[in-house]
């Protein structure tokens, strides 16, 4: 019996997974140009809110007005901008996904007859439909994500920066710690039960799969009772793996949460601070709280990756593995 093949590092397993996007970079890198535009429209929309509000109760009247059709503006262009980022990632996904399906099926007919001819051909179902279409949320929710609020966030501590170093700061510690420390946590954290769940949902279809293969012979025995109690169980197995992910996502967006409305009240204590102390303003208070509170977006969104790369992830190995496989 061969010896079961160590699990890729997850870094790994997304090397390999962004490689195949070099025919499409160029549609890759517009998605990424589209997504920093738009996110920084949708922050700008509060700020020159804020400013705004400031201008007309200082009785600048006319400044008020033209800032408040910005905000019109950049409302628009925000809806136009995010349409044009998720168009340009679900292209680059779905082509992708083809290119995938195609590689595993010339992998398919490299194996065979050896690697159909076995009992958990469910399993490899599971695999040729399911396990790709994870796929989909690593190329379309994942790569750009990543690229956009890493260029997001260095325009926001340009800002913070320009208004006063030490709010530039805490912008820079309340991104990383959002946007990379507690993803890398939480993904931690559901990893092993990912994999089990991705195990278990191939287990699963290719049990379901012999049950009607095996449904004449299954009746004329009497086996029903039992194949329908081994399948309950199984289901449950499942179930439980799934409430046990949903309990540490739910947790993990309480925690992100929570770590916004406390950075951005970091930022704001720091503001009336050196407003006390007669560095700042009351402008640049207001602005960089307003600033902090509304340019989250990105970085939460990569907060929220951990849940779906788990699974992403888990059916990114299986698909690698089955691609490096030897004929028998």
């Amino acid at each position: 019996m061969t010896e079961k093949k160590k699990r890729r590092s997850d870094i790994v397993i997304m090397g390999r997974m962004i490689g195949l996007v070099k025919p499409l970079a160029y549609h890759m890198i517009f998605a990424v140009i589209l997504g920093v535009l738009g996110y920084l429209c949708a922050a700008s929309v509060t700020v020159l809110g804020s400013a705004a509000l400031l201008e007309a109760a200082g009785e600048n009247y006319d400044k008020a007005k033209m800032l408040f059709i910005m905000i019109g503006v950049f409302a628009v262009l925000r809806g136009i901008l995010h349409y044009g980022e998720q168009n340009r990632n679900h292209f680059i996904a779905f082509t992708l996904l083809a290119l995938i399906r195609d590689k595993v099926f010339a992998a398919l007919r490299r194996l065979a007859p050896a690697k159909l001819d076995v009992k958990n051909k469910g399993e490899l179902v599971s695999l040729i439909t399911n396990d790709i279409e994870l796929l989909e949320v690593f190329y379309a929710h994942t790569i750009s994500p990543v690229c956009i609020a890493v260029l997001t966030c260095i325009v926001m501590l340009i800002f913070f920066a320009y208004l006063d170093p030490a709010f530039a700061v805490v912008g820079l510690v309340a991104y990383i710690f959002v946007g990379f420390v507690l993803p890398s946590i939480f993904s931690k954290v559901m990893n092993e039960d990912g994999v089990a769940f991705r195990e278990g949902a191939g287990e699963l279809s290719g049990y379901m799969l012999d049950t009607l293969r095996g449904l004449a012979e299954t009746l004329s025995y009497g086996g029903t009772d039992k194949r329908r109690r081994q399948m309950c169980d199984r289901t449950d197995k499942l179930n439980e793996l799934q409430k046990s992910l949903k309990k540490k996502e739910g947790l993990s967006g309480a925690v992100t949460v929570m770590a916004v409305i406390g950075f951005s009240l970091i930022m704001l204590i720091v503001g009336l601070m050196l407003y006390n102390n007669g560095t700042v303003g009351f402008r640049e208070v207001l602005l960089s709280f307003v600033g902090m509170f509304s340019s989250f977006g990105p970085v939460v969104a990569l907060s929220a990756l951990a849940g779906n790369l788990t699974h992403t992830l888990a059916a990114g190995e299986r698909v690698l593995s089955l691609l490096e496989e030897e004929p028998e």
